[in-house]
């Protein structure tokens, strides 16, 4: 039997795990509701709010009768019909007032409208604890509707099940709702261990308290499987609570919620922390939800550090254009074994770029030093990572006559300056290094004549802090299939050290891509695809004599592409 609930008039199936309900009373056709919430709080002249159900089971056919008072819906002379003065109800979604009867409503509902519900909003000039009853009665298609608009009119008088319900919505200022208080208590969490937080309620309003998580300023975000921290005990009396059942990361924010009464409560909860997380920072917001819309909720929050001697990893992403032009990023995964993700679209139209690399490792999470490209009228555009969902921002244009380079190339920040530089190779084999300047519109400084005879070189490639002392490094692979370090010194004159062969045989490959620390172990790694369109993964070791592990098979198919990034 399927459950759905109602968000903001839209609807999505009920994620049940870890939470019991009880089983209301059905109708006949197998249909019930629920409200999640006893009561509705509004704020004088601040938002509104539905009246229907929370959520439904089975599939309606029929109507949803809707009966609001000025009085306790135990009147069957329905002497307070109608909404009390400073509140408002209207109708949408095919509802209808009944005809011939004060403040009753008619909504037909069925499975193409699922909670169709009058609205109710507070005027300005609404006075303080303003209080309207309304009761809600489910009617299946041939029913007597004048007998479910009595059962309406009078829900107060019989115990709420799948079919009825009385409600209420009430009016309370900002400067009422503000006598409730929240004070948040959150220790730091040890790596392996545990750590009991608390939160203090004086609650003058009974309402809801929620608690949430987020990644504090400063610190990106983690992913789904990164905060492995649970809560594993809750202890609130006079408080009715719950939890999650999986980690903080998965629970999407939201993990903690009571039901809390008048009165000073303190709920307290237990965390406990995976042996190997890393040390990330918690933000936790608890939130008092007097009002069901709007600002002037009680709010608090506390930020606890999780102890570990393991920092927080980045998630490196690797971005590709396949033939017809479309760009798509693989995310990092963390894990060696599978190091990324499902692709994602991101953009089409790049070929009519000739020419393009990152700036440095780009992360799962669009940080980076963003993406250059070249046209094939020689213009080289700036593609800024956006930090968010949509990968890049717009493209800002660097300049004209970049058709003299045969190969352009990210190095990271080669010269110290915590700017990312590039590379450029001409068709003379000449190197010049741009600089990085920081800026959008011209993110590099003026070209320096770095040495000649590059052209002896097939693929190269800009991988980080390939040697570990903290300065950005450059492997090439010449005609020969050798593969070479250039590891760097920080020094704009002269970027990079003698060079040292690493490698053998590298010509069995058509690309070659730092691809950042993909395995988490602190070290950039090395991605390869092979003639027969196979890519291939090298963990790095931090030794710059034996740079690589063995390589480990991890795709097929990749020949679709012509470039990667």
């Amino acid at each position: 039997m399927r459950r759905l609930f109602a968000i903001g008039g839209s609807v999505a199936l009920l994620a049940t795990t870890g939470i019991t309900m009880a089983a209301p009373a059905v109708a006949d056709d197998g249909y019930s509701f629920d409200f999640h919430r006893p009561r509705i709080v509004l704020q004088p002249g601040e938002g509104w709010a539905e009246l229907g159900p929370g959520s439904v089971t089975g599939s309606p056919d029929g109507t949803l009768v809707y009966a609001v008072s000025k009085k306790p819906l135990t009147d069957p002379a329905w002497t307070g019909g109608g909404a009390p003065a400073g509140l408002t109800v209207s109708t949408y979604d095919d509802c209808d007032k009944a005809a011939g009867v004060a403040g009753v409503y008619l909504c037909p509902t069925s499975d193409d409208s699922m909670f169709p519900t009058p609205t109710v909003e507070a005027a300005q000039s609404a006075a303080a604890d303003t209080t309207m009853h309304y009761g809600v009665v489910y009617a299946p298609r041939g029913s007597d509707i004048g007998e479910a608009i009595k059962a309406a009119q009078t829900a107060g008088s019989r115990p709420a099940d799948g079919t009825h319900a009385a409600r209420t919505v009430t009016v309370r200022t900002a400067a009422q709702v503000a006598q409730n208080t929240l004070k948040l208590t959150t220790p730091d969490l040890p790596a392996g261990g545990t750590a009991t937080h608390t939160v203090n309620v004086h609650a003058v309003d009974a309402a809801r308290l929620a608690l949430s998580v987020e990644s504090p300023e400063g610190q990106r975000q983690w992913d789904e499987d990164e905060l492995e921290v649970d809560v594993v005990s809750v202890n609130g009396a006079g408080a009715q609570c719950d939890h999650v059942t999986g980690t903080l990361s998965e629970s999407g924010g939201e993990y903690l919620w009571c039901e809390v009464a008048p009165g000073d409560t303190t709920v307290t909860y237990t965390l406990k922390a995976a042996a190997d997380v890393a040390a990330w920072r918690v933000r936790t917001n608890a939130v008092y939800e007097v009002y069901d819309f709007g600002t002037g909720n009680p709010e608090t929050s506390s930020t606890f550090a999780v102890q570990s001697s393991r920092p927080v990893p980045e998630r490196h992403a690797l971005f590709a254009r396949d033939k017809t032009g479309v760009l798509w990023e693989y995310k990092g995964t963390g894990k060696a074994a599978a190091p990324y993700a499902e692709r994602e679209s991101i953009e089409d139209g790049w070929q009519r770029y000739s020419a393009m690399t990152k700036l440095s490792a780009l992360t799962a999470h669009n940080t980076g030093a963003g993406i250059v490209a070249r046209d094939t009228s020689g213009v080289l555009w700036y593609h800024a990572m956006s930090g968010d969902y949509s990968a890049l921002k717009p493209n800002a244009r660097v300049g004209s006559g970049w058709n003299v380079y045969s190969s352009i190339t990210g190095l990271g920040d080669v010269t110290g300056d915590g700017k990312a530089d590039l590379m450029a190779r001409d068709t003379s084999g000449v190197f010049w290094l741009y600089e990085g300047s920081g800026g959008t519109t011209d993110p590099f400084k003026p070209r320096v004549r770095i040495g000649s005879g590059w052209n002896v070189y097939t693929q190269t490639t800009g991988v980080g802090e390939f040697t570990g002392d903290g300065k950005a490094d450059l492997l090439a692979v010449d005609r020969y299939g050798k593969l070479w370090l250039y590891a760097g010194t920080g020094r704009a004159a002269a970027p990079f050290a003698p060079r040292v062969q690493v490698g053998n045989g590298w010509n069995i490959y058509n690309i070659v891509n730092g691809a950042g620390d993909l395995n988490q172990d602190g070290r950039p790694d090395l991605v390869a695809r092979d003639g027969a369109g196979q890519l291939w993964l090298y963990n790095g070791t931090g030794n710059a004599a034996a740079p690589y592990k063995p390589r480990t098979l991890i795709g097929k198919g990749w020949s679709t592409y012509n470039n990667l990034i």
